[in-house]
């Protein structure tokens, strides 16, 4: 049980420690764009601190549709120069287009958390993204299933 409940108090920790010295790029204004990894293709929408992602993976034998919304408790955290780290917390729904045997969808929750560079005054956001989640439903398990995605934003003035 301590297993289980150790990442989720280093991710709280870790908030709490950040959160008193982040530059919060993202609430400049909203901002779109595309990811690319698991799934295989995904569109993102950022108002302010909030992620709402549709994506499509057209992987054979694993076809589904994702859809998630995260909150970015930390965004904009500088490690050096350019590159900064963010961190937030979210749901996400995978709605299977195939026959399966465990479900035809995935409910659950995600804690996304990567690295991202603001380039020509914040104009472009390019960002390293992994996403540990935990599934409620068809089972719960936790940490068993990861995301992660290489993508862009583009800030909406």
């Amino acid at each position: 049980m301590r297993r289980r409940l150790f990442p989720i108090a280093l991710f709280l920790a870790l908030s709490a420690a950040a959160l008193l010295s982040a530059k919060d790029f993202s609430l400049k204004g909203s901002r779109i764009g595309l990811e690319f990894g698991n799934p295989a293709g995904v569109i993102i929408y950022r108002p302010g601190s909030f992620d709402f992602k549709l994506g499509y993976n057209f992987v054979s034998g694993n076809q589904f549709v994702f859809l998630s919304g995260d909150y970015r408790i930390i965004s904009g955290y500088q490690l050096v120069d350019f590159l900064h780290f963010f961190l937030g917390a979210g749901a996400y729904t995978q709605v299977y287009l195939e026959s399966r045997d465990d479900g035809q969808f995935n409910l659950g929750a995600r804690l996304p958390f990567g690295l991202q560079a603001f380039l020509f005054d914040t104009t472009l956001e390019v960002f390293l993204e992994l996403v540990p989640t935990i599934n409620f439903f068809p089972s719960i398990t936790a940490f068993q299933d990861f995301q992660g995605w290489l993508g862009f934003t583009i800030l909406l003035k």
